[in-house]
């Protein structure tokens, strides 16, 4: 229990220090901004896949939370229930194309078992955050699982699509 509440810690505690940066000009860019998307992974943070809601907090940063359950009935991954979490800072490139760095929490409960991914996010993604439309994003995701043992799985990635609104 305490390395739950240390990581979530950890990831919360990311966005309230970078939610002080924000300045005068950025107030009247997030009243025309899409803040919000919701968008379907494939593999990334959440494992197999996962349906997560985005927000956009202050001009460039992100909240994330999804869920995902996977009813194998023993192939591959049998009962699983994932819950990824991340918080991220968007880079614009141009107009709708955005470098993304963050850090994303996964808790993991997989045949009665819990566990906990945490690691790095780093991505490339296509959104318009002023108008919303479509949603589009590629990221590495490499975790560290903490359940019974520490694992590390350096090779992990993952692709998203949705869309984005005001």
């Amino acid at each position: 229990m305490r390395k739950i509440a240390l990581t979530t810690l950890l990831i919360f505690q990311y966005g309230i220090v970078f939610g002080q940066l924000e300045s005068d000009s950025s107030k009247s860019y997030n009243n025309t901004q899409a803040k919000h998307a919701i968008f379907f992974e494939i593999l990334g943070s959440g494992g197999l896949y996962s349906i997560n809601y985005e927000r956009v907090i202050g001009e460039n940063r992100t909240l994330r939370g999804g869920i995902s359950y996977v009813n194998g009935d023993g192939f591959i991954f049998g009962h699983m229930l994932t819950i990824p979490l991340s918080t991220s800072y968007l880079f614009p490139t141009d107009k709708d194309s955005h470098i993304e760095l963050g850090v994303g929490n996964t808790f993991i409960l997989n045949e009665g078992t819990f566990s906990n991914a945490i690691g790095p996010i780093f991505g490339v993604r296509e959104q318009d955050l002023f108008n919303g439309g479509a949603y589009a994003r590629i990221s590495f995701t490499p975790v560290l699982l903490i359940g019974k043992e520490v694992e590390m799985a350096p090779v992990w990635a993952g692709i998203s699509f949705g869309k984005s609104f005001k």
